[in-house]
This record gives C-alpha cells, structure tokens and sequence, in this order.
C-alpha cells in the first residue's frame, strides 16, 4: 500500500522522525500514517488537505457562516435560494418498488420488478457534473426516466433520501441564485452579509484546507504516527518494567494527550 493522499505527512517524513532506517516495516508505518492522518482530523473536526468542496450551512436568521475547511484559497458560488433542477420518475407501472436518493457523491436508483429482480444503479455526481448529464444517464437506466429542469453542476444538487416514484415524480431541487454581496475572510473561513439571514440554508462551493500542511499539525500527525506504530509492539497494560539492572518507565498516556491537544489548539473547529 501507499500513504494516502489526504495524510498530512509522508512515509519520509514519518521514518526521519522515528529514526527508521529500514524498509521492512514500511508497510506498516503508512498504515499508521493513515491512521494517525484520521485521527487529528477526527480530533479538529476538519480536513487540512486543500480539496474543493460543496458544505451547505443553515443559517439560522444570522447574517455570517463558518467554513469547515479553512482557509478559502477561492470561492466559486454561494448559493441562496433552491429550485427544480431535476424531474425523475419511474417508467415501469408494474414495479414494486422504485426510488431516488442523493448523496454527496452518486444518484441512487432502486428498482424491483414485478418478478422481484432488485437493481441497483449508482450515478457518479463527479463524473456526470451537470443535471444535463445526470438526466442522460437516469434515462439510460431501465425503468426510469429523467428530465433536466436547468442546468446546473450536480454537486448543487440537495441530498435526498429514498423517494418512492411509483406514485408521483421526484423534484430535486438544487441552488441556482448565485449571491455575490457577500464578504470573505479568507484565512478564517469565514462568509458575511446581512442578506444571508433571509435564507434558510446556504450553499458555498469553494477550495479549502492548506496546500501546505503546518508545522503544528504535522508534528501532532508525526507523534500519533510514532505511538500507534510503537504501540503495536507492546503490552499497553505495562506502564514500567524492570530487568536485571535496567528499568524503564512509560510516560504518561495524559502527557502525551496533552502535547498533541497543545499542538493542535488553533486548528480545532468547535462544534
């Protein structure tokens, strides 16, 4: 295997800190590196890697949002109101089933015929990136039917669970009114302007996270690395142990929390 690429240090990295010359254990180490990449951002609550991403945030009457991933190296759209960007139906009156979903990443189709053969066809949001696309590939789909009420990118497209089409159609609603009296903190990700209380929920598609990981956070990633690969390899009930004339002590679980909660402060996002 390889080190991820969303971990926030590399193998190089992770074997000049511990002192590994080796090879042989490379393998595992990039499995703790992985590890210990998900753990900091478990623990802050965010990604680091610099990605695009879609968040929507309900802005309960405030007229300001928070980015999850900062900082907003760009913003592409912030989106207010929602429509209909795409009509979606069943095609086979004698089904027992069929339905729509979305998620972050696919279109889901359910279907089950009369003779109680299940389907199941998943439609890539990053592959198909338009409603026109997504249309093309619902109607290329046995059993359903799709129809492109605008054109708009597919991430924009709201999440949905399972809608039953057997009765009635499906309208998915997406974000088409593109806000642009907004302002933009940049390094805290941070979205403001008095019009964002008049929307319910608000869609902001941009570039977060850092093209450079920070020297904190890669020494937080680099001490988890160190414990998790250590850690496998000992008793975790012994915290001292004697032999002959030598002795040692472990340092303490909490210390070494604690280093890590001090090294990662600034990037935690509460919740």
């Amino acid at each position: 295997m390889a080190v991820a690429a969303t971990s926030l240090v590399t193998l190089a990295e992770a074997k000049t800190f511990l002192g590994v010359t080796s090879g042989a254990n490379d393998a595992i180490l990039e499995s703790c590196i992985d590890r210990a990449s998900k753990w900091v951002e478990t623990y802050c609550g965010r990604r680091f890697t610099d990605a695009r991403v879609q968040e929507v945030h309900d802005s309960y009457g405030a007229d300001r949002i928070v980015l999850r991933n900062p900082p907003a190296a760009q913003v592409f759209f912030v989106g207010g109101a929602t429509d209909t960007v795409l009509t979606v139906n069943s095609t086979d009156s004698t089904d027992a089933f069929a339905s729509v979903s979305v998620d972050s990443m696919h279109l889901h189709l359910h279907r089950r015929s009369s003779t109680g053969a299940t389907t199941s066809t998943n439609i890539s949001l990053a592959t198909y990136d338009t409603t026109n696309e997504l249309a093309a590939q619902v109607n290329a789909t046995t059993g359903f039917a799709a129809t492109a009420n605008e054109n708009v990118p597919s991430m924009y497209v709201r999440k949905v669970a399972g809608r039953d089409l057997r009765a009635s159609s499906c309208l998915l609603q997406g974000w088409t009114e593109s806000l642009s009296d907004y302002r933009i903190d940049e390094e805290k990700g941070i979205v403001s302007g008095d019009f964002l209380a008049e929307y319910q929920s608000v869609l902001v598609d941009y570039t977060g996270g850092f093209a450079t990981i920070p020297y904190d956070v890669v020494q937080a990633t680099l001490v988890v690395t160190g414990r998790f690969f250590r850690d496998r390899t000992r008793d975790a009930g012994i915290a001292s142990e004697s032999l002959g004339g030598y002795s040692y002590s472990r340092r303490a679980a909490s210390e070494q929390q604690q280093e890590i909660r001090e090294l990662l402060a600034g990037y935690r996002r509460l919740r």
